[in-house]
């Protein structure tokens, strides 16, 4: 009794949301579908990854906030950009580089969207779980709506410059393999930090909350036409198409 209880009212509000995303990007995958085994694990490892987060966003709080003034526009930016979003991209990042950068399932370029996006989503569904355990289902249709497709979306910038690395590592283009390596967190860091940003209080102060809205959705119709595009024109990595041509 006490287990369908706890599912109805914190696993499947929480959850929910997740699965569908995650069905939906991997339904996209037609040419050379991932393990789902292999899906699940990155989404467990994505999960168990958001852990340490916690105590090193603790610790960045108390850096940045002896040099800046939290509650000022400007110290907001610095928080929720290096103090918070650099270190969960970090960890979402790392995820797919000590998992899944050398598996040879990660072989074809949209690849790298199912697999970023399967970590960010792992993370975001333990986030949930806690947010849903410590203020009831009612944070759940706000965060089905903007948190989860949120990290969705900062997962999918990330597997879009993962992709296009490991396509120029294994072509032997080195320098350009690390440019798209660094831009894969660094993109990511950048829109999670201006997301937050623009739900601080500062920001909230200034009367300023129709951008956020603004943002999300600029930020979901990139994701969309962005996945449209791998997904369409899915091959396999490695492979010097100019010189086929």
């Amino acid at each position: 009794m006490i287990s369908k209880i706890f599912f109805y009212l914190v696993l499947l509000p929480a959850l929910l949301p997740v699965a569908i995303i995650l069905f939906y990007v991997y339904s996209k995958d037609k040419k050379d579908r991932e393990p789902p085994r292999l899906l699940l694990k990155t989404v467990l490892f994505g999960a168990l990854f958001s852990l340490p987060c916690i105590p090193i966003e603790k610790i960045a709080y108390n850096i940045i906030s002896s040099s800046f003034e939290i509650d000022s526009v400007q110290g907001a930016f610095v928080q929720y950009v290096f103090g918070v979003a650099l270190v969960e991209e970090f960890f979402k990042f790392l995820v797919i580089m000590l998992y899944i950068w050398k598996n040879r399932n990660f072989d074809y370029r949209y690849d790298g969207i199912v697999y970023a996006v399967s970590s960010s989503l792992g993370f975001a569904a333990l986030e949930n779980i806690i947010y849903v355990l410590n203020f009831g289902t009612g944070v759940s249709i706000g965060r089905a709506i903007f948190a989860i497709p949120g990290h969705a979306t900062f997962g999918v910038f990330m597997g879009f410059f993962l992709s296009r690395a490991k396509d120029c590592k294994l072509q032997g283009h080195s320098f350009r393999s690390k440019l798209n390596l660094l831009l894969s967190l660094f993109v990511p860091m950048i829109i999670h930090g201006i997301y937050d940003f623009l739900l601080s209080s500062p920001v909230q102060a200034l009367n300023m909350g129709y951008i956020f809205f603004i943002y999300v959705i600029i930020l979901d119709v990139i994701s969309y036409f962005t996945i449209r595009h791998d997904f369409k024109t899915d091959r396999p990595l490695g492979v010097n198409y100019t010189i086929i041509e």
